[in-house]
């Protein structure tokens, strides 16, 4: 069938996870958006911002940069590195928007660096923000220490914060870290405000099932886990897609429209049979 002509299958893709970006402002994201941007403009060396994973710290990542690379120096890295050179090569294209010169290390990296940027001050200095730094080796993540101490760069970790451990309390991210800012998972109420502002911004607003049972038992379902919410939605309007295809009068039964709820809940996983 069309996909124009099935009208959920738009609607789904609006939560289709990495594919559409989104900043929707809520009350933690807004604290968390004006502490980072605080630890940002003060002379900071090491800044650990941390969640857990899909609680939105990416997207936050995004906002920031794209707010504020036109009044800082600032290089965003989405994905982690697992070589210095590599690293080092990446950085020095990021930040002067040149071809790289082949580095034997970091001390031939500074020394090149060092002679574009003679002058070290507020200015010079660049942000950089390390998004999944936990995945970085142990070896670079003690060479960005050292780059933090020549004052001209300064780094922002984002690290995933798990049941199983709690990253403060990995010594390579908890030596010298001068600010930790958390994230923390959504309010029930944010995410009803989530869900009405996704609707909203994508112009899907007649598709959202405003009523409390339905938002209760996403967050419910969740944990109010902003990932989680958009793996859940995706299941349900595929779900409602195929009905539409094939059964469309199930869509029309309200208690059918439950089921179907349900059913991508254990779908996924987030609840038992």
């Amino acid at each position: 069938m069309d996909a124009d002509i099935n009208q959920f299958y738009n609607v789904k893709n609006i939560f289709l996870d990495g594919k559409v970006f989104d900043y929707i402002s809520l009350d933690k994201s807004v604290v968390a958006y004006d502490k980072l941007s605080s630890a940002i403009d003060k002379p900071l060396k090491l800044v650990l911002f941390y969640g857990k994973p899909g609680s939105g710290k990416t997207f936050l990542l995004e906002k920031i940069y794209n707010d504020l690379r036109g009044k800082y120096p600032i290089v965003f890295f989405p994905r982690p590195f697992f070589d210095e050179k590599q690293f080092l090569k990446s950085l020095f294209e990021e930040v002067f928007a040149i071809k790289s010169p082949e580095f034997s290390g970091y001390e031939e990296f500074l020394t090149i660096y060092k002679t574009k940027v003679p002058k070290i001050s507020e200015q010079t200095m660049v942000t950089v923000l390390l998004d999944e730094a936990q995945l970085y080796p142990r070896d670079l993540i003690e060479k960005i220490r050292l780059m933090a101490d020549t004052r001209l760069f300064k780094f922002l970790f984002t690290v995933h914060k798990t049941e199983k451990e709690d990253v403060l309390a990995k010594d390579y991210f908890k030596t010298r870290i001068w600010e930790s800012i958390e994230l923390s998972d959504s309010t029930f109420e944010e995410i009803r405000v989530y869900l009405e502002k996704k609707f909203l911004y994508h112009n899907k607003f007649e598709y959202f099932p405003y009523v409390k049972d339905f938002i209760t038992f996403i967050f419910s379902a969740t944990n109010g886990n902003l990932r989680s919410v958009n793996k859940l939605l995706f299941k349900i309007f595929e779900l409602y897609e195929y009905y539409e295809a094939n059964k469309p009068s199930i869509i029309t039964n309200s208690n059918s429209r439950k089921k179907i709820i349900e059913m991508a809940g254990i779908a996924i996983g987030f609840i038992n049979a």
